[in-house]
């Protein structure tokens, strides 16, 4: 019997419990922006960013998807009212999977009013591209005198 292991891969940042604060949609590219960063896990202990941007370009629209989960029904939304909801509430990643030119981020979306979960799901054919600022925004606001 022959046998192959899959290792898992450590992925040095996360999205996980990060906030998108902007949705923006060009051609075949969308641009995700987190105003209070993401997790940097290069350390050996995982630090928050300053403001980051994720870009991810050759999305193909067709078999990507943007799925509003209710109690009992789900309802598939177009992808452009991604923007739509960041604008409207909180919109954060509480989980992310990473496949063969494929990302899945599992969100949770806050307003007043409702807690729904929102699946994220694009089908791309380039690089993941993640830029960030080292200093975390809390320790930019704890820099600043009153």
């Amino acid at each position: 019997m022959k046998q192959y292991t899959i290792r898992t891969r450590n992925v040095p940042l996360s999205l996980h419990d990060a906030v998108i604060t902007e949705a923006t949609f060009m051609g075949s590219t969308i641009r995700l922006v987190f105003a209070d960063g993401i997790r940097d896990l290069f350390k050996k202990e995982a630090v928050w960013t300053g403001r980051a941007t994720v870009t991810i370009s050759n999305v193909d629209w067709d078999t990507s998807s943007l799925v509003r989960f209710g109690e009992s029904t789900y309802s598939v939304c177009p992808i452009e009212q991604l923007s739509q909801f960041v604008q409207m509430g909180r919109f954060e990643i509480v989980d992310e999977l990473y496949g063969y030119r494929q990302l899945l981020f599992r969100c949770m979306w806050l307003t007043d009013t409702t807690c729904e979960t929102v699946e994220l799901n694009l089908s791309h054919a380039s690089e993941l591209v993640i830029r960030w600022e080292d200093e975390s925004v809390e320790a930019m606001y704890e820099s600043e005198s009153f």
